[in-house]
Parts: C-alpha cells; sequence; structure tokens
C-alpha cells in the first residue's frame, strides 16, 4: 500500500495540529493495515447491517466468502433502478469505511481495497437511498474520528493552511494537469451546446482509435475540440456578465493558468488584469503563456493570498472576477471574502462575476446559494447586491467527463511522464508502479 503521495515543493509553516493529526493518521494507518480479525468483523456486521437497508437499485457486493445482493434476493421488486457491484479485496475496505463513512470509501478504493467499475452508478445508489445509508453509527467511528476532530484545526483555510492545500492540489505538475484539460488549461465548469453531446445510449461516443492517434505532446484531442469550444464559451460568458469594457482595471482572485486574464486582455484593448494565485506552478506556467501572448504589460500574475492585498488597490477595480476558487475559502470565511471584494471594487461603477459549484441546502459540503447570499450581505454590510444568477451546473457532468476520457486516454503517454518527471524518487523508485496506480486510482475516484 502507498504511504507516500506526492507533494510540493512549497514549505509549509510548523504547526502542531499537524504534528499531532499525522501521528493520529499514522497510527489508525497501522491499524486499518494490520487488519485484526475482531476490529475486521465487527465493522463488517456494522457496514452491511447499514447496506440491508438499500431499497432502491440494485448492489452486489462480492468478498472472498461470500456475495451478498442489497436489497436480499427475497426483496428484490424488478427495481429498474441503477446497478452497480463492489468487490472487496482486503479486509482493511470494512474498517475505514466504518470508520470514516465518505473519506473511508475514497480512501478504500484509492488504495484497491475494494474495486468498482461503475463509480457513478453506485453513487446514484447511495444517492437515493441516503436517508437509510446516513446513520453509521458505531464506537469504532467515534474513536477513530475524535482526535481528528480536535486536530481539525489544519483544515480551517488560515492564510498558512490555504498556501498548503492550494499547494497540494494545484503544484503536483502543470504538464499532468495539461494531460487531460483542453488548450485553454481552463480547470472549471464549462458550457456545451449539447449537454450530452458525448453520449450514445448512456456510452461515450467518442471514438478511442482518433484519441490514440494523437501525440503525447499538447495537441488538441479532436479538431474541433468540444471541451475547449465549450470552455472559451463560458470565459466569454462570465465576461458577458462582468459587463468589461476597454480601458478597465480588472481583479481576478483566483489565476488558473491565465485563461481568462488572456482572454480578456485580447478581447478589450487597453484592459489590465491582476490575477492572483496560491499555486507557484499555477503562476509559473500562466506568466509563461501570458508572455507568449505578448500580454506581459498588461496582465500581472501575483503569488498572493485575497487577504494579503497592497493597500493600493482599495476600490481600484472596475471588475472582480473569480472562478471556482470560492469553494476553497472555507464557511468561517465567507464573510471575509466578500468583505475583501467589496473593498477592492470601484464604489460606484464597479461589477463581480463569480462562478462557484453549490449544493442544494440538505447536503452543506460545498456553498449553498444561500449562505453565499447571506455571507455577501453581511461581509459587504449591504453594498454588494445580485443582478443575476446563471445555473450551469448541469454542464458539470460532462466536463467530468471530457476531463476523464482525457485523463485515462493520455495516463501512460502524457501524465506518467509527467509524474515521474515532477517526483522520480517516488514514482521511479521501490514500489513506483504502486505509487502510480494509486495516484491513478484517486483521481479517477476524485
Amino acid at each position: 500500500m502507498s504511504n507516500q503521495l506526492p507533494v510540493s515543493s512549497v514549505k509549509h509553516p510548523f504547526s502542531v495540529y499537524a504534528l499531532a493529526d499525522k501521528v493520529w493518521t499514522d497510527i489508525t494507518e497501522a491499524a486499518f493495515r494490520t487488519g485484526w480479525r475482531p476490529l475486521t468483523r465487527l465493522a463488517k456486521s456494522a457496514v452491511i447491517a447499514l447496506m440491508e437497508k438499500i431499497t432502491t437499485g440494485q448492489l452486489r457486493l462480492i468478498t472472498l466468502s461470500h456475495i451478498y445482493h442489497f436489497p436480499s434476493d427475497k426483496q428484490q421488486n424488478n427495481d429498474k433502478g441503477f446497478k452497480a457491484e463492489l468487490r472487496v479485496a482486503n479486509d482493511a475496505f470494512w474498517v475505514r469505511l466504518c470508520a470514516m463513512s465518505d473519506l473511508g470509501f475514497a480512501e478504500a478504493y484509492m488504495y484497491g481495497e475494494v474495486e468498482c467499475d461503475d463509480l457513478v452508478s453506485l453513487f446514484h445508489i447511495f444517492l437515493d437511498n441516503r436517508e437509510n445509508l446516513s446513520h453509521l453509527d458505531s464506537r469504532l467511528s467515534y474513536l477513530i474520528t475524535l482526535p481528528q476532530k480536535l486536530t481539525s484545526y489544519r483544515f480551517l483555510n488560515t492564510i498558512g493552511n490555504s498556501q498548503s492545500n492550494i499547494a497540494a492540489h494545484y503544484d503536483i505538475s502543470n504538464d499532468m494537469f495539461s494531460g487531460f484539460l483542453s488548450d485553454d488549461m481552463t480547470y472549471s465548469c464549462a458550457i456545451f451546446e449539447d449537454l450530452d453531446g458525448d453520449l450514445k445510449d448512456g456510452v461515450s461516443a467518442t471514438p478511442t482509435r482518433a484519441l490514440k492517434a494523437q501525440s503525447a505532446g499538447h495537441i488538441p484531442i479532436s479538431l474541433p475540440d468540444q471541451l475547449y469550444e465549450a470552455q472559451i464559451r463560458k470565459l466569454k460568458h462570465v465576461i458577458k456578465k462582468a459587463q468589461i469594457h476597454p480601458n478597465h482595471r480588472v481583479l481576478e482572485i483566483g489565476s488558473g493558468w491565465g485563461s481568462m486574464a488572456i482572454l480578456i486582455a485580447q478581447t478589450f484593448p487597453g484592459t489590465h488584469i491582476d490575477t492572483i494565485t496560491l499555486s507557484s506552478q499555477q503562476q509559473a506556467l500562466a506568466q509563461e503563456r501570458i508572455a507568449k501572448a505578448g500580454l506581459a504589460e498588461r496582465v500581472k500574475v501575483h503569488l498572493m493570498d485575497y487577504r494579503h492585498m497592497p493597500p493600493e488597490w482599495e476600490g481600484a477595480f472596475d471588475r472582480v472576477i473569480s472562478i471556482e476558487m470560492i469553494e476553497a475559502v472555507g464557511a468561517e470565511f465567507l464573510e471575509q471574502y466578500w468583505r475583501v471584494v467589496d473593498w477592492a471594487m470601484n464604489k460606484k461603477t464597479g461589477v463581480g462575476v463569480v462562478q462557484v459549484i453549490c449544493i442544494p441546502e440538505a447536503r452543506a459540503f460545498l456553498p449553498t446559494l444561500t449562505l453565499l447570499l447571506q455571507t455577501m450581505q453581511a461581509g459587504s454590510q449591504g453594498r454588494l447586491t445580485v443582478d443575476s444568477i446563471s445555473n450551469i451546473g448541469p454542464h458539470y457532468a460532462r466536463t467530468l467527463r471530457e476531463w476523464r476520457r482525457r485523463f485515462l486516454d493520455r495516463f501512460e503517454s502524457v501524465i506518467v511522464p509527467a509524474l515521474k518527471r515532477e517526483y522520480p524518487s517516488i514514482m521511479c523508485g521501490v514500489g513506483g508502479k504502486e505509487e502510480i496506480e494509486v495516484f491513478k486510482r484517486k483521481w479517477i475516484y476524485y
């Protein structure tokens, strides 16, 4: 089992909370690997008892000694809902799932302790039965997660933690991300002309032969590349909503790899864009792309937390744009985020557009629309008002399918070489193949 995942070169500040959490994580990981039989039997019994509450869909669970059906054969009602199969390869799966619920399942899948060929259908079954499956109540879960709750300060998006969290994801490797993003390098929901244009009877309709014929460079997967077109369509939609005009000064919170800033500068003469990021690798590639486009004098990429903007930026921006960055702010800092937006925006004529991943109020792991509106009101003391809301959420399903297809088709030719270049001691060393497989399963799940 992998015990070392890629980490960026960014130096993180010492934290007693993080150290305590790491120690406890190492202890629980050792317990998972040991597979102590009484603990395993207890966890398995709890999980099976919970899954027996499945009433919608059909789940087949295969272990080394038994095959379970949920609902049971006696309870089958010819349900035409989703069907999925789980194969348990290691008993650590039961302990992880019982102890950490959905996070435990994610880790078990990542480490190959459980296998599933159709995660989408599986998640549909879980969602359709969520009321019945939401009460995995066990002393085991409480005992294992209590210390993590006590050390969970590390998850708060303080300035130090924010840099660590962003670096852990976005500083993995620019070449890795280029392996599955379109040429514009936009890493957010696109807007397609046809939501399901890539599907035929629920199955990907894109010919794999054409994909494999492409070189390992950064050539578009198809001509025209529908993902590229959809991303540019989304960027133009945001620009239109922001009502940007020539000579405007624009602030972008969350640079990505520069696609939005480049398009604004190319579209509107005289515009100047300051874009901020916490990812050093994003900054480096964005600056390279901006310079190649001949826009270095008008687009500046700053390695900066939004809470550390210089005093001279107060009220300096005609427009403020932020694309899928606010999800990383954290609920406890949303009011401060809006306060900063209000502070930076021109007090008389300023306009802002944010693109946010939201979820229904009942499943509040990401921001909800209500929370965004409430914190905007409080953070800006009512100065920021909502002009319009566009729901592009349905387009995310195809965006994710496009990324997943590219990730899998280019995994060996682009992504693996990128990981080996970035982390030779891990990916090329002893156990390198296992590390690569863990990384692959982690991103497929993600």
